[in-house]
């Protein structure tokens, strides 16, 4: 394969890493304590184990992986059963005893030694799984040599390696080591602590930890390639930039002098030798092998006769897990929206309240001069000075008008709670804004099943809160169109449900998260305060309900659902009318 780019669109193709036969006919024999040592200098097999692991994302590896994370892949079917599904493509096998290919191998297995060796010397993680990062991290050159071990062969050879390693492969490959791990880890299901040296190997690692890298795996296997470059193993992988800060991470002395006697310590209990013999059963191509398949099929087969019971039981498990994660992401969703809501509250509150108080007497000043006008200006001044004054009085009076409906969604009264209709509400409701459709050339429908339904709120909130969302609504309709009010006979035992519909085109997916946000108008500028929602929501909210936006559906309407609980009246309680409730309610009106 002699064109770069043509190399790296294979590799990106690359279906896996096969193992080879004898680490294949490991996997299925029953697991002994001989199994992972018999395993763990296969690339293949590796590969194949971590990708079944439990350890998705180990965290602090104090505790995890934990001891032997690889043991709970090897009792499973499920990993026989892909490499079955994958023993097809011969072409995923590679001969690390190759010539061509051996000292990529060789540099892997120094890796995976300094990293058992380093995990061991700090006690901060399982040397098993800092074995696995560390052959591994060269992910993109062993992936490379099942696709072309030429061009694997000249990139090593290339003196430009060790100067600009990642310009030297790409003019090779057509593709760096980096990019092939980040798109192979993604495609063959890899964890990220054991592939995030061979992906994020240049970056810092507290930025690494947001890609998933593991806060102690990630610098180990980093000073583990640092030391190997020092004993003469270099792929080009990492520069040396973050010894320091790694070294930190790992609480290993930095002082130049220890630092140097432990790299010496190091350096001669780990050091391998590039003419170290390799195992000859990596040599063994598994599709060559006689009734392999049948050996493998006959394990797994096995292994999922015992883990039936276990399998029923995480299935329940992992049912409830999900439950439980679906009631956590709409619980905090609630707690973000309502923590914002409140931050915006306490703002407006005092925002309003400083406001307030110059426009009194701007407007106060300004009606003043206009009672008075007859003393202060010139007969032949003509109307101009009556009609500035006006003008002031009335844009006070606008202001004034915005901060009362700020006031109402930042500190609405404490609700007045008592029985009222709900169907005779939403009737006077939709009567109120009778007016404001008619100019616009809007339908307004009411649809409601029960005839009562007695309701325990505040009619004068709850009436703004309808009347905010039908004038939403209203104004939402086209020319033409219709909006709905809608009340059907709650279920037994759920809320009170109503609906509020339009025909409109509906908030866009930009405009659907600030729909409840405080002067946000998805309508064009100067129409609109972008008060009208976020009010609703409030005074909904204090009545024990909570309103909401339903999924957009096609060719369906906008639908807003405001809910309040149901409570069963007391025996001798009489419905009030929301009208003589809201009289009563200490001068407060709907608006």
């Amino acid at each position: 394969m002699s064109d770069p780019d043509k190399r790296a669109e294979a590799v990106l193709r690359l279906s896996w890493l096969s193992p080879s036969a004898a680490s294949l006919a490991v996997l299925g024999r029953p697991l002994t304590e001989d199994t992972w040592p018999a395993l763990r200098h296969d690339p293949g097999a590796v590969l194949l184990l971590v990708r079944h692991s439990d350890a998705l994302w180990p965290g602090r590896t104090t505790s995890a992986p934990a001891p032997a994370f690889h043991a709970a892949a090897f009792a499973r079917a499920a990993v026989i059963d892909d490499a079955l599904a994958l023993l097809q493509h011969s072409e995923c096998f590679v001969d690390w005893n190759h010539p061509l290919v051996q000292p990529v191998y060789e540099a892997s297995l120094t890796y995976a030694r300094l990293a058992h060796r380093l995990a061991e010397r700090t006690g901060q993680c399982d040397p098993e799984a800092a074995w696995t990062c560390g052959l591994l991290a060269p992910l993109g050159w062993l992936a490379m040599c099942a696709v072309d071990a030429e061009a694997v062969a000249a990139c090593w050879a290339d003196p430009a390696l060790r100067s600009d390693p990642a310009e030297t492969q790409r003019r090779h490959w057509g593709i760096d080591p980096a990019a092939i791990a980040r798109r192979l880890a993604r495609r063959w299901r890899l964890p990220a602590w054991s592939s995030a040296a061979a992906e994020h190997l240049h970056l810092p690692t507290e930025l690494a930890q947001t890609f998933r890298a593991d806060p102690v795996l990630f610098p180990l296997t980093r000073l583990a390639i640092e030391e190997a470059r020092r004993q003469g193993v270099d792929l080009g992988l990492g520069q040396g930039a973050f010894a320091s800060s790694d070294r930190a991470a790992l609480l290993l002395d930095d002082d130049v002098d220890a630092g140097r006697q432990g790299d010496r310590e190091l350096e001669a209990s780990t050091a391998l030798p590039l003419s170290s013999p390799l195992p000859e059963s990596l040599s063994g191509k598994p599709n060559e092998v006689p009734l392999l398949r049948d050996l493998l099929e006959s394990a797994a087969e096995n292994r999922r006769l015992r883990q039936q019971p276990l399998h029923d039981h995480l299935e329940q498990e992992i049912d409830a897990l999900q439950r439980a994660l679906e009631e956590q992401v709409h619980g905090e969703a609630c707690r973000l929206q309502s923590g914002k809501l409140a931050a915006l509250a306490e703002f407006a509150g005092g925002a309003g309240h400083e406001i307030n108080n110059p426009l009194a007497v701007i407007s106060g000043q300004a009606q003043y001069l206009l009672a008075h006008e007859g003393d202060w200006f010139r007969e032949d001044a003509g109307d101009a000075p009556h009609k500035a004054l006006e003008a002031i009085v009335a844009q006070t009076r606008r202001i004034h008008g915005i901060l009362r409906e700020l006031m109402q969604f930042a500190k609405p009264a404490p609700p007045c709670p008592g029985w009222l209709d709900l169907p005779t509400l939403l009737g006077e409701t939709a009567s109120s804004l009778g007016e404001t459709a008619a100019q616009r050339r809007v339908r307004i429908e009411v649809a409601i099943q029960p005839e009562r339904l007695p309701v325990y709120a505040d009619a004068g909130q709850l009436r703004t809160a309808l009347a905010c969302l039908l004038r939403n609504a209203i104004e939402a309709a086209p020319t033409d169109g219709w909006a709905r009010l809608i009340l059907r006979r709650p279920i037994e035992g759920a809320d009170i449900e109503l609906a509020v519909e339009d025909n409109g085109p509906g908030p866009d997916a930009l405009q659907r998260p600030h729909l409840f946000d405080p002067f946000y108008s998805g309508r064009p500028a100067g129409r609109g305060r972008g008060l009208g929602l976020p009010i609703a929501w409030r005074l909904t909210q204090l009545q024990g309900g909570d309103l909401r936006l339903d999924p957009p559906r096609r060719h369906e309407p906008t639908r807003f659902v405001l809910t309040l609980p149901r409570l069963a009246m007391p025996e001798g309680e009489a419905i009030d009318s929301p009208l003589l409730h809201l009289t009563r309610a200490n001068g407060r009106h709907a608006s």
